[in-house]
């Protein structure tokens, strides 16, 4: 009997460690992905200098998407929302995750930006920002789920109560925390803004240290109010409670995250 209770305290101690280990391993292996959507945006630098500037919106908002790949926020291209009772969700804005500094329409359904996330293993997420531009809200996604139904070539559309959530056919991330969430109760979570369900990331880019002239980026995700980079060097990009931090500077870009 003895015996038995000490290998079921063994157990009982052994389990959460090595689910905590294969977590964390998730969560690299997902950290990875930015780091090569980091590096298919330098490679077209490579190619092209004006890359990140050479669709019609960008063009036409210039001063605007310079003045944020310098700034400490940088660019924002879409948002990643988890939610513990469904799937994960991909919007192109959201009030309470760095909206100020979306510049989601340079995505478009081609060019720089669309082919680099589709390089990165981010397929379907370009044709999702488009789609929630172009139906605007969940009125308009009703309708055209109604008329076309939930099935895309490259994303799929759910319900969820009123609301639609949008996810890419080939899933972006496998960790749990990048599916359903940051763990514990939200409601005392400051960055997370009014929501207290759902758990919101920007994938933001910016010149390396803000500097144009550095002639490439660095990638993070963010949560609402995150930094990319401050006049210190750190930065509050999304850092896992197993210590995975996922900005592209490596974890100075993580030494100011706070989740209270």
């Amino acid at each position: 009997m003895v015996v038995i209770i000490i290998m079921g305290l063994l157990a009982g101690i052994a389990v959460p460690i090595a689910f905590g280990a294969i977590e964390r391993s998730r969560e690299n292996i997902d950290r990875l992905k930015i780091f090569y959507l980091r590096d298919a945006l330098n490679r077209a630098l490579v190619e092209n200098e004006d890359a990140l500037s050479n669709s019609d919106y960008a063009q036409s908002n210039s001063t605007r998407l310079s003045n944020l790949l310098q700034s400490e926020t940088g660019v924002s291209l879409f948002v990643i929302e988890m939610k513990k009772t469904a799937s994960v969700n991909v919007q192109a804005e959201h009030n309470d995750a760095n909206n100020g500094a979306n510049m989601c329409r340079l995505i478009g359904s081609g060019g720089t930006w669309y082919d680099a996330l589709n390089e990165a293993g981010f397929e379907g997420v370009a044709d999702i920002v488009k789609y929630r531009l172009d139906t605007q809200n969940n009125g308009n996604i009703k309708t055209d789920v109604k008329q076309n139904g939930k099935n895309r070539d490259t994303f799929t559309i759910s319900e969820d109560g009123s609301n639609y959530r949008t996810y890419p056919n080939n899933p972006m991330f496998i960790s749990q925390v990048l599916n359903t969430g940051v763990s514990g109760d939200l409601k005392n979570n400051k960055n997370q803004g009014g929501s207290k369900t759902n758990y919101r990331l920007t994938m933001s880019i910016q010149w390396t240290g803000g500097d144009p002239n550095s002639h490439s980026v660095e990638v993070a995700l963010l949560p609402n109010g995150g930094k990319m980079r401050e006049s210190d060097g750190e930065g509050s990009a999304f850092l896992t409670d197993h210590g995975v931090c996922f900005s592209t500077y490596g974890h100075i870009g993580c030494a100011k995250y706070n989740r209270f």
